[in-house]
């Protein structure tokens, strides 16, 4: 059988489309400093014949000598607009020189930059890629750097006061800079906050973020909020905890809520199913395991509608590729290798609203997408999706305890989900299979057969888009079956 589905009526794809734009539109934003609006910005003199006294200054310690030498020549560099190319440099420059020493000198140079980069980040006279890259650069600051990927580093405790007033502040601050800041918030809730107090006023700010209030309060933009939950919720879910502010199952309600909000983009609600399989449940016994079962399912149902609407719109955007193509357009402004960047480990499963079609190579609506990164972003999504599910009732090997396992063999009604939990999890499986080894039946359909990486593994997609789409819907007719609803 053949699907279809309303893909330009699709909540989902609209959601992404103008995710993607404004994604597109803040950068360029960021790299021109805004200067279609006509702003004026000021630039601070720069003294370079302080350059070479940084090794003597820094390690003096001397609270004055370093204020003077990052605001006149090292920090000041910063905010010259003809230096934006250079700031990620600088930034890389300021978290070197900030772990290459220790004791007071170390304190006072992450002090005097922290005040500095606070006063860039803040001002309106200074461009928008400066403020941008001044508020990331607080939440990088370490006083121990770590491996090559920033695992084991210890992180500059000074900087969290600073960054939460920037998350929170009630002041007109560009939603760009506040993100920037919640970056590096999560960076330090990921990494361990040691202060107890500390560590619960931050978990209480990413809690306020996922109420919309906090957007409507701080004239947060609605394409730009997804961000914000996303960002709030990883946080909030590196404490691995169900308790929330004031104990309880707080933090659990919140993700389960969250899971539950049709309405919500797929990254976030997929990203609480995969928090909440990160939790440690063993203490919390008093809770609805038997609802929070149900939502997971339901999850899993609406996710396999979504990926069918996501497919609709892969296959549309090949076929004006390829015509395109036909006639020698090219569309280069719709080049991209598909949506996956960002999210939880770096996967973004709303993304490639605009991207993902690099080159079509021929065909017209043939039932399968002609780009190979295309489809495998395609398979990726959907691996992924299921994923956080499966481990929002599995749990994780040494960690996270899973919904399964709360469930009791003794009481009825929980050892029938506990069942029902287990042939959900058998539907994930067979999807995977299904994808590596295709339909039983091609029907005359070429086949892929391409890798897609996954982490540390590949698996061979062998299914075309309209082969995976069935699939997907008799996936959702049976979650549905699961749940006792009787609905195609």
């Amino acid at each position: 059988m053949r699907t279809s589905s309303s893909l330009l009526s699709s909540p989902s794809f609209t959601r992404a489309l103008a995710r993607r734009v404004c994604m597109i539109v803040g950068a360029c934003c960021l790299v021109v400093g805004c200067c279609a609006f006509g702003q004026e910005y000021k630039e601070a003199p720069v003294d370079d014949s302080l350059a070479g006294q940084k090794d003597a200054v820094l390690a003096g310690g001397d609270a004055k000598e370093v204020k003077d030498f990052l605001r006149k020549y090292y920090l000041a560099r910063w905010t010259v607009r003809a230096n934006a190319q250079n700031l990620v440099k600088y930034r890389q420059e300021l978290e070197t020189d900030a772990t290459a020493r220790s004791g007071a000198p170390q304190q006072t140079f992450l002090k005097e930059a922290v005040d500095a980069l606070k006063s860039y980040a803040g001002s309106k006279d200074c461009y928008p890629a400066c403020r941008f890259n001044a508020a990331l650069a607080i939440g990088s600051l370490n006083e121990a750097a770590g491996d090559r990927s920033g695992a084991g580093a210890t992180p500059y405790a000074g900087a969290i006061t600073t960054l939460a007033q920037m998350v929170n502040s009630t002041k007109e601050v560009p939603d760009y800079v506040r993100l920037a800041a919640l970056i590096g918030l999560v960076r330090h809730a990921e990494l361990g906050i040691k202060d107890e107090k500390m560590a619960g006023n931050v978990k209480s700010l990413f809690a306020k973020i996922l109420d919309p209030k906090y957007a409507e309060e701080r004239g947060i933009r609605p394409e730009i909020y997804d961000w914000f939950q996303e960002k709030a919720l990883m946080g909030l879910a590196s404490y691995k905890s169900p308790e929330g502010t004031k104990g309880g199952a707080g933090t659990l309600e919140l993700f389960k809520r969250i899971v539950d909000d049709q309405d919500a983009n797929y990254d976030l609600r997929c990203l609480a199913a995969r928090a909440i399989g990160d939790m440690n449940l063993e203490s919390l016994n008093s809770y609805n395991y038997l609802d929070l079962s149900k939502s997971l399912i339901l999850l899993a149902r609406d996710f396999c509608v979504d990926e069918m609407n996501y497919i609709d719109a892969e296959l549309v955007r090949d076929v004006v590729k390829t015509a395109a193509n036909q006639v020698g357009g090219g569309m280069g402004g719709m080049g991209g290798s598909g949506g996956m960047g960002g999210g939880m480990g770096g996967m973004d499963m709303m993304g490639g609203g605009l991207g993902g079609m690099s080159g079509g190579m021929g065909g017209g609506m043939s039932g399968t997408i002609q780009n190979a990164k295309s489809m495998e972003a395609v398979v990726a999504r959907i691996q992924y999706g299921f994923d956080c599910i499966q481990r929002a009732i599995k749990g994780v090997k040494n960690g996270g305890t899973g919904v399964q396992a709360k469930l009791s063999d003794s009481d009825e009604a929980q050892a029938a989900m506990k069942e029902t939990l287990g042939k959900a999890l058998a539907e994930f499986d067979e999807m995977n299979t299904f994808i590596k080894e295709g339909p039983s039946t091609s029907g005359g359909m070429g086949m892929m057969d391409m890798s897609v990486g996954m982490g540390s593994s590949s698996a061979n997609v062998n299914v075309d888009a309209n082969s995976l789409k069935d699939h997907l819907l008799e996936k959702k007719i049976k979650f549905n079956e699961l749940l006792g609803i009787d609905s195609y």
